[in-house]
């Protein structure tokens, strides 16, 4: 059973950065300094098998295990010896701790003792050539005195699985914690969480530790009591199932030491330290609970910035809802108000500014269906492109034309020109050049676009069209150097501006 906390989304400038730098740094110690432990252990024990070390200790390591009534430590080493493994013996019994502490301690092989000057000797020089590899010097073991062991183990893995699924827990759980209580805070525990558990296991079963699962499970530890009561995503494993749900943080504690309780008992022959599991939890939740933050907003702003798509969404979907059964009512001031708002929580949206013309064109207020317009004139976005040629043909219409700023008419004038709605960009144009004023402030504009027409007639052959746009352009810009006026606006109307530059009110009474 897998239960593990996630986080998909951050505030801005909350990234998890300290989460990343410690993995970066498991990453780094994997990779760098431990890429040469292997090939140090081999040479290592090739070396113990051409000494007399075998010949001397694992008689003795037998012994010490019958007199102890380890009886599966026995049955292992019988079986190695019997086969004739030797190195598979001598692993088994380097890997037990407290034979190795009586070992070092010389009551094992006392100084009376025949072989204690050869073995010795061959221990010692063992000894160095495990000392190459990088996990002997840096692991966590029993009585070795070296405190600062609790703290570098914690960067040490055993191989290549092991740190993947160490770092994918990492990153889950330590983002969660890191944006609650604070990168120093949540630093402060994860490795103080990793020490204390080391200590919890070398009290209980002393072996050689290493890796980050301690310190993760601090991190684990600390996201259920920091966020409590509240609901966080979770994704979930139980046997072949697999799914995704919320639950209250709080319970996550119980859950994971319940599981980890029952793989300790379950599987206790496997070299897997799951009093580290148990001690970090319980070390990250004692931590978190007395250093949780006074103000409980910071830690509600990291479910609102997780959950922030969701509720999005649920909006979405809302004012959806209500727009088309107000626009099937023939509410079109509603549906229209309920569009704009779309609008501004999806600005990206074409079909959303096409329908908020559409139902503003059929109502009465002419200051909706001047933004819907002028929404449309100004997006940059390419979907939909048959909905905005029509939406385009239908801002041709005197009525919606007088709304429009001159800057505005000429834009319209270019859509058109670019959806290759020619004659509606002529119409729109010819109002323009009735004028003599506008004419002459908008003069660089509006020739501008009856160029465009003329050069696409002339490349489609349509000769007759292009005569007519050739005499307009020679009748009312007869000297095309004399040409002046103002040059297109480039500044986003007010009216519209806030869709892209403040959130979205939604003051809609969505209760309607």
């Amino acid at each position: 059973m897998l239960v593990l906390p996630y986080q998909t989304r951050f505030a801005p400038g909350a990234l998890p950065w300290l989460t990343l730098v410690l993995i970066a740094l498991n990453i780094a110690v994997f990779f760098g300094l431990q890429r040469g432990d292997q090939a140090a252990y081999e040479q290592a024990f090739r070396q113990y098998l051409a000494s007399d070390l075998p010949h001397i200790e694992l008689p003795r390591y037998e012994q010490w295990l019958i007199d102890r009534g380890d009886s599966k430590r026995l049955q292992r080493l019988r079986a190695a010896t019997g086969r004739h493994d030797t190195l598979a013996a001598a692993m088994l019994l380097q890997g037990d701790a407290q034979f190795l502490q009586a070992l070092r301690n010389r009551r094992v092989i006392t100084a009376d003792d025949p072989d204690f000057g050869r073995w010795s000797l061959a221990r010692r020089a063992f000894d160095a050539a495990l000392d190459r590899a990088a996990t002997e010097r840096f692991a966590a073991k029993p009585h070795s005195g070296q405190p600062w062991r609790l703290l570098t183990y914690q960067f040490l893995h055993a191989d290549l699985g092991h740190l993947l699924g160490n770092m994918v827990v990492l990153l889950l759980a330590g983002s969660f914690a890191e944006a609650a209580i604070g990168r120093l805070r949540f630093g402060a525990g994860y490795l103080l969480g990793g020490a204390l558990a080391a200590v919890l296991q070398l009290a209980l079963a002393p072996a050689v530790l290493v890796g980050a699962s301690g310190a993760i499970a601090a991190a684990m530890g600390m996201v259920a009591t920091l966020y409590g009561m509240r609901r966080v995503p979770v994704f979930y494993w139980v046997f072949v199932y697999f799914d995704t749900a919320r639950m209250p943080a709080v319970a996550l504690l119980p859950v994971w030491l319940a599981n980890e309780v029952y793989q300790w008992m379950a599987h206790s022959q496997l070299p897997i330290a799951y009093a580290v599991h148990v001690g970090g939890l319980l070390a990250g939740a004692v931590y978190a609970y007395l250093l949780k933050p006074k103000d409980p907003s910071q830690i509600d702003r990291v479910l609102e910035a997780e959950f922030a798509e969701d509720k999005r969404q649920r909006q979405q979907s809302e004012l959806v809802r209500l727009a088309q059964e107000a626009a099937a009512r023939l509410d079109t001031r509603r549906a229209a108000r309920l569009y704009r708002e779309l609008c501004e929580l999806y600005p990206e949206r074409v079909d959303y500014m096409v329908a908020c013309f559409n139902m503003a064109l059929l109502g009465a207020d002419m200051e909706e269906l001047r933004d819907a317009a002028l929404r449309l004139l100004w997006t940059r976005r390419k979907e939909h492109p048959d909905e905005l040629r029509k939406t385009f043909l239908a801002m041709t219409q005197p009525k919606v034309l007088q709304l429009l700023p001159l800057d505005e008419q000429l834009r319209l004038a270019r859509r058109l020109v670019k959806h290759r709605e020619d004659a509606a960009a002529l119409r729109v144009l010819d109002g323009l050049l009735g004028d003599e004023h506008w004419r002459t402030l908008y003069a660089r504009q509006i020739a501008d676009c009856l160029l465009g027409l003329f050069t696409t007639y002339n490349r489609a052959g349509l000769k007759g069209p292009a005569e007519d746009i050739r005499f307009r352009l020679q009748r009312y810009f007869p000297n095309p150097r004399e040409i002046g006026g103002l040059p297109p606006s480039r500044e986003v109307p007010l009216s519209i501006r806030g869709a892209s530059t403040r959130p979205p009110s939604l003051n809609i009474d969505l209760s309607r």
